[in-house]
């Protein structure tokens, strides 16, 4: 018995149909499948023991951190000991920090204490810690040296190089070893609780120029890191490690600064420091960069 050809084509067509809509679905539904199936890898990866990855330039280090922060979930903390940002670093987090805090992240970032005399950088900390969607981002900030490092959910964190030789000034590690990680999160805690919190108010220089360190500052660069360490509580034979001198020579500096301030006590002396135009030199540039500024001004 012959048969209805359009019947035998309308069946084809629903067939075809029916088919395509089950390829469209199954491509729609990939990124999400492939963001899970990249969460569960990373997963198994940290329960079978962390490694650490070495990134030597700056270009792979930016794709890693972009890549890490955004599957952030639960919270990013950042130390930024550098001094002001850069308007094209400030531009390139600016996106990713805002999807991150409309997602619910809690984000917590230590920044050097001359960021409150950066106008661009204040700028930035006074938009991401007002916001009114999402969560906004919480700031502070820190006198004296500290690590750079950035912590992804106690998961991942991103930490200078301090072993290969001749390593460009960027290069970083990306490490994955749970407890390694929970030690650097205890470490920004400890950071935290000293850092000063900022919403991105500018610091009143009162007449000083803070930015080309002249009109009354009284240090050098070596003498402003003994400060910055004793205001962090340093102990005499920490400093002359960190400093690669003798303790004798840090207690030689010491007295010097005292005189300078026409001080008797170490606690006199910080007070007097914390008042000073010293306190707010930015010196993580390069010393000669420093003092060309300086020269210009």
């Amino acid at each position: 018995m012959a048969r209805d050809p359009q019947q035998a084509l309308r069946a084809k067509v629903t067939l075809e149909l029916e088919e395509a809509r089950r390829r469209i679905d199954l491509v729609a539904s990939m990124p999400e499948l492939s963001r899970d199936l990249i969460r569960e890898y990373r997963q198994v990866q940290l329960r079978a023991g962390g490694a650490s990855v070495y990134l030597s330039d700056p270009e792979t280090v930016n794709a890693r951190i972009n890549d890490v922060v955004g599957d952030a979930r639960r919270e990013i903390l950042a130390a930024h000991p550098d001094g002001p940002r850069k308007r094209e670093l400030l531009d390139m987090a600016i996106a990713r920090d805002t999807a991150a805090l409309d997602r619910g992240v809690q984000m917590r970032t230590i920044y050097r204490d001359t960021v409150r005399d950066h106008g661009l950088t204040a700028e930035y900390a006074r938009t991401m810690s007002a916001r009114t969607t999402g969560r906004p981002a919480r700031y502070a900030t820190l006198v004296g040296d500290f690590e750079r490092m950035i912590i992804v959910d106690r998961e991942y964190a991103f930490i200078s190089d301090h072993i290969v030789s001749g390593s460009p000034p960027h290069a970083a590690w990306l490490v994955k070893d749970p407890a390694v990680v929970a030690v650097l999160a205890q470490q920004f805690h400890t950071l935290w609780q000293w850092a000063q919190p900022w919403t991105g108010e500018l610091r009143a220089r009162g007449g000083v120029d803070t930015v080309s360190c002249v009109d009354g500052v009284r240090t050098d660069r070596q003498q402003r890191g003994i400060m910055r360490y004793l205001c962090a509580g340093e102990s005499q034979a920490s400093m002359a490690r960190k400093l690669g001198v003798s303790t004798r020579k840090v207690q030689e500096d010491i007295a010097i600064l005292k005189s300078l301030w026409g001080v008797s006590t170490v606690n006199e002396l910080i007070h007097q420091y914390t008042l000073s135009p010293d306190r707010t030199v930015d010196d993580s540039m390069p010393e000669a960069l420093s003092r060309s500024r300086g020269a210009a001004a």
